[in-house]
């Protein structure tokens, strides 16, 4: 994300949060920082066998107040104490990586969809994006990380373009980048938390290999994410994340949810997105974040929804840590184009 140019005549410059490294990556880390933990994946490449490796991981608890926990949008009170915790579970797991993608909360950030004229170069579009966002989107031009992505010719009419627009207050972006160097890590991309889950919900979609070829595309699939401040629901179909909505959880910070309290929360969530288009047919459900191991909860929203309801476990060496890595582990595949679909308006 970046702030908006609006001056047309100056050249545009290459986004900072998105710097190519001058040589070949070997590895690197997804970074989740949470209300009140951070986590952290690193992902290798193996040459060889041309694929990634889970090569590192954990979690690290965050000192009080260091992050607003009541607050959905996370919003960083202390960075250094957040980069002291970095660098503390970066020495604890062993992680060599300095390069690192991060992501800021759902609920901070603004999605719009707009028509552009589709025969603008790219620098006009940039250009023209910025303008747009200037009357669309609720921060002053100044304070506002902005970023797009292409989607589709119009179907109405094919001389336009519908464009991807996700935007966040400045801030957003800024805490989490010094939050970073202060864990010694170099900050090459800052999504939305929606896209790398979204993005993990498709790999792990994808490897099941349970599908026949000639059945065709896969049903879409929910991710119901169950974080420490918020509840975020998912419907990816194929590569494209077709819903997203986050609600502050329920439960207080003092009481715990129970698995009947998580399930009518979660299952409120999937019948909206089951009526929104692109979702129908959607069958299995995927749980994620810190409260997905909440004991039954599995079992009784299976029951309760009709769906077929799993734990998300990027890889068995996760453990019981596997739902809550989840975000860390979309993060860290970001790293990869060669193995990273594209999902939300991430360039």
């Amino acid at each position: 994300m970046r702030p908006p140019k609006r001056n047309s005549s100056s050249k545009p410059k290459r986004p900072w949060f998105a710097a190519t490294a001058r040589r070949p990556r070997r590895s690197f880390v997804g970074v989740d920082i949470g209300a009140t933990a951070v986590k952290l994946v690193e992902l290798s490449h193996r040459a060889s066998a041309q694929t990634l490796h889970a090569r590192t991981w954990g979690i690290e608890p965050l000192p009080p107040g260091a992050v607003e926990a009541a607050n959905a949008n996370a919003n960083i009170s202390d960075p250094s104490a957040v980069g002291e915790a970095i660098r503390r579970l970066r020495a604890r797991v062993g992680a060599k990586a300095r390069s690192a993608a991060l992501a800021v909360p759902h609920s901070a950030a603004v999605t719009k969809t707009l028509r552009m004229d589709a025969g603008l170069t790219d620098e006009e579009l940039e250009v023209e994006v910025a303008l747009e966002a200037e009357r669309h989107l609720p921060f002053p031009p100044d304070e506002t990380a902005l970023d797009f992505e292409l989607s589709q010719l119009c179907l109405d009419d094919p001389a336009l373009v519908e464009v991807e627009v996700v935007a966040c207050h400045l801030d957003q972006v800024r805490q989490r980048e010094a939050a970073a160097a202060a864990g010694g890590l170099k900050t090459a991309f800052v999504e939305v938390e929606t896209a790398a889950l979204a993005r993990a919900a498709h790999w792990l979609d994808a490897g099941r290999g349970d599908a026949p070829l000639e059945a065709g595309p896969p049903p879409p699939v929910l991710l119901a994410a169950l974080g420490e401040c918020a509840t975020t629901l998912l419907a990816i179909a194929g590569e494209e994340l077709v819903f997203a909505r986050q609600e502050p959880l329920a439960a207080t910070a003092d009481a715990a949810a129970t698995a009947d309290e998580l399930v009518r929360e979660v299952g409120r969530l999937a019948r909206l997105a089951l009526t929104a288009p692109g979702v129908a047919g959607a069958a299995r459900l995927l749980l994620a974040g810190e409260r997905a191991d909440t004991s039954g909860l599995a079992a009784l929203a299976a029951e309760r929804l009709g769906l077929a309801v799993e734990l998300a476990l990027p890889t068995a060496a996760f453990d019981d840590a596997g739902p809550a890595l989840l975000t860390a582990w979309g993060l860290a595949r970001r790293g990869w184009p060669a193995f990273t679909t594209s999902l939300g308006a991430n360039r």
